[in-house]
């Protein structure tokens, strides 16, 4: 018989003569804890590089890569987010006015970041409508029952 000296030695150890049961046993265990420690493993991993890419898919996709400022304002920002959108691998570009606020419900105040945007221009650089829970972007710039000149602020969530 031509068996391979790795399945010789396996079979040898794991296939005891009747003297040796017990140490069939003990390899039988031996063998089936490291294969339920292996699954463990495996199974682990696997959980841990999908939760990674899920959290990866939301930090990035809810926040711009980087962010473009002048401490005095920029006053066109228009030919700033063209001029940026020129720079190669650079796939979009868009405003934001960002600013700190207050909060106060039931008694408790606490701060929060208000972000001003252009809601045509910042689907390039986030993954906002993914992110919204209630409303949408198209909510930011059409009329609202308020008059058809008013458009901008409504109450939404995103996903944190």
């Amino acid at each position: 018989m031509n068996v391979p000296f790795e399945l010789h030695v396996a079979l040898r150890y794991l296939l005891a003569k009747r003297k040796q049961a017990f140490i069939s046993v003990i390899s039988f265990i031996s063998t089936l804890g490291v294969t339920v420690g292996v699954m463990a493993l495996v199974i682990a991993l696997a959980l841990m590089t999908g939760l990674q890419q899920e959290l990866r898919d939301r930090i990035l996709g809810s926040n711009p890569h980087i962010y473009v400022w002048n401490s005095n304002g920029i006053a066109d920002y228009h030919a700033e987010a063209d001029r940026l959108r020129a720079i190669p691998r650079v796939i979009g570009a868009a405003p934001a006015i960002l600013g700190q606020g207050l909060v106060s419900a039931s008694h408790e105040t606490v701060p929060i970041q208000i972000k001003g945007i252009d809601p045509a221009l910042e689907q390039q650089v986030t993954d906002i409508k993914n992110a919204m829970q209630n409303g949408h972007v198209d909510d930011l710039t059409t009329p609202g029952a308020e008059g058809p000149d008013v458009r901008g602020v409504r109450p939404f969530a995103l996903l944190t």
